[in-house]
């Protein structure tokens, strides 16, 4: 079985000097960033926590706040579509849409219910008018540009990210699962990604054509070259926060520690970006507009962009080493979502000093879950969530001071 290459023995010093070819840009924010998308090279939108829109009319050289009414409902602003320079949809906690038909001067809300548990997550738009809005156990529909909205079911709970082929055939994902409808999305049928009974974190959606990827905290890439309908495992050593494809063979996938990762061949392989070492914060959402010109976001307000598709960490042809026997394995976490407890198991084939960290979104360590000298073999231990918040948290495994994996847990108190 083909595995990663473990760019991780690359030694800080190379990449202390190695120029990185994802360049920091000011977003003029420190919240958490959720979505970025890009309408061409020079337009493109940004939203997070605390009711945050930002905008750029230059690649994002300048970001600048866009003011909306958000806030009202929560101000957790999970996506955002632009349609074209005036007329842009976003979604965010407790159920709220918005729109803008003149650029983000102003705002209608089309949806909202303060205090509600559920939210919308994601949105998919074909044109100006017509949509769909994935929701907690839902799916609104548009054909109007939301004046209207019809309600259909989703069988699942933790949805979050939706896209349509065409006015009939969609498809959405959650926590170990895709979702397919072939009516506009009134019925829905699970796909059966060969997940094996886990429930890897699926938060975005990776689609070109027919061809969809799903990457979880297994870790594994799920493809289907048929819109669901069968799937194969592409990769069985990465897993993913966000996914983004160019073409059938051209695609990024991101995740915790500013690691991104890139595959020229469809997924069947991915190696390591030459990215900002100084930080830390998960990667959330990736845009492109071509194969060369690119954006992603992270935690704590940072944004990057390429013009040049990015660069391998290093040599891809002669300095990288095919690993095929991987010395550690750490699963994820069961439950997940959990409250007030989790388990979390791991496997070490040689001996050393293991770490377990708790990480939050900024890439900062605020908690231990182990520290001390293992013996090889499998381990299982509990976490006891007492003392944090709800929210998205990572933990790390650290074996002899190397890091080894990161995974995505989240509490729900």
């Amino acid at each position: 079985m083909k595995k990663i290459i473990l760019i991780l023995l690359i030694t800080h010093c190379s990449l202390h000097f190695a120029k990185a070819q994802w360049i920091a840009q000011n977003s003029g924010t420190n919240e958490n960033l959720y979505d970025i998308e890009f309408l061409n090279e020079k337009t493109g939108w940004a939203v997070g926590d605390a009711g945050v829109v930002i905008k750029t009319t230059d690649g994002g050289a300048n970001w600048i706040n866009v003011p909306n009414p958000s806030i009202q409902y929560g101000g957790l602003m999970w996506s955002i579509q632009p349609i074209d320079s005036e007329v842009v949809y976003a979604v965010a906690g407790f159920d709220f849409i918005m729109k803008t038909t003149n650029g983000g001067s102003n705002w209608d809300v089309l949806s909202g219910r303060p205090g509600s548990i559920t939210a919308f997550h994601s949105l998919y738009f074909m044109n100006r008018d017509t949509g769909w809005f994935l929701g907690t156990n839902k799916v609104f529909r548009t054909y109007d540009g939301g004046n209207t909205l019809d309600s259909f079911y989703a069988p699942w709970f933790t949805n979050t990210d939706i896209y349509f082929k065409d006015i009939n055939t969609g498809i959405f994902c959650g926590t170990g699962r895709m979702f397919k409808s072939t009516d506009g999305g009134e019925n829905w049928f699970d796909t059966n990604v060969p997940v094996g009974g886990s429930f890897p974190m699926f938060d975005k959606l990776g689609v070109f054509g027919n061809s969809v990827w799903l990457g979880g905290g297994n870790p594994k890439i799920y493809k289907s070259t048929n819109l669901g309908e069968t799937w194969f495992i592409s990769d069985s050593s990465l897993g993913a926060v966000s996914l983004e494809f160019i073409n059938n063979t051209t695609g990024f996938i991101g995740g915790g520690l500013n690691a991104l990762y890139k595959t020229t061949n469809g997924g069947s392989n991915f190696y390591r970006q030459k990215t900002d070492t100084t930080s830390l914060a998960f990667i959330s959402s990736i845009s492109f507009v071509n194969e060369l010109t690119g954006w992603y976001s992270c935690a704590v307000g940072k944004i990057y962009k390429t013009t040049n598709g990015g660069e391998w960490i290093t040599n891809i042809n002669s300095s990288l080493e095919e690993m095929t026997d991987l010395k550690y394995k750490l699963s994820q976490n069961y439950p997940n979502p959990f409250n007030p407890t989790t388990n979390i198991g791991f496997e070490i084939f040689e001996p050393g000093f293991v770490e377990i960290d708790l990480i939050d979104l900024s890439g900062k360590i605020i908690g231990y879950v182990l520290n001390e000298n293992k013996s090889a073999g499998k381990y299982e231990i509990t976490f006891n969530s007492r003392g944090f918040s709800s929210g998205t948290y990572f933990y790390s495994l650290k074996v002899n001071g190397k890091l080894m994996n990161v995974k995505k847990m989240i509490i729900l108190k």
